[in-house]
């Protein structure tokens, strides 16, 4: 097994355990501190996160392969997207459901937040163990 698969791999499982705590006890942390606030649509949020994680290891597997010198480009591509995404997300949610609007737009600014801190360890340490490997 190559160093790549080992890394999506662990990737795959740490974004599945933190988007499982997260997830439940978020939701948990709602209903005992905040249940006027919870909204109905909240695992929405985790499973947003949960799909960006999918589609981010599989593009920086790919790419990381076929143009190993284009990594740092998909990381920003997908910080942009995922941005963007999170937006739309967040004017629909807004348009068409309207429950809890400030609540949910700061539950997703949070998950946002821990979301990119995790993202980005991750790509750094993965740039730095390549790194010493090349020398």
């Amino acid at each position: 097994m190559d160093m790549l698969t080992k890394v999506k791999r662990k990737f795959i499982l740490f974004l599945t355990l933190l988007m499982l705590v997260l997830g439940w006890g978020g939701a948990e942390l709602f209903q005992l501190f905040f249940a006027e606030y919870y909204s109905p649509y909240y695992p929405l949020i985790p499973v947003f996160f949960y799909v960006f994680g999918f589609i981010f290891i599989y593009l920086f597997e790919y790419m990381h392969k076929h143009m190993p010198g284009k990594s740092l480009m998909v990381y920003v591509i997908d910080k942009g997207a995922k941005l963007l995404v999170g937006l739309i997300f967040l004017v629909l949610y807004a348009m068409l459901i309207g429950f809890q609007t400030k609540a949910y737009l700061w539950t997703f600014l949070i998950y946002y937040v821990i979301y990119m801190i995790f993202e980005s360890c991750f790509f750094l340490r993965f740039e730095m163990e390549m790194k010493n490997k090349k020398k």
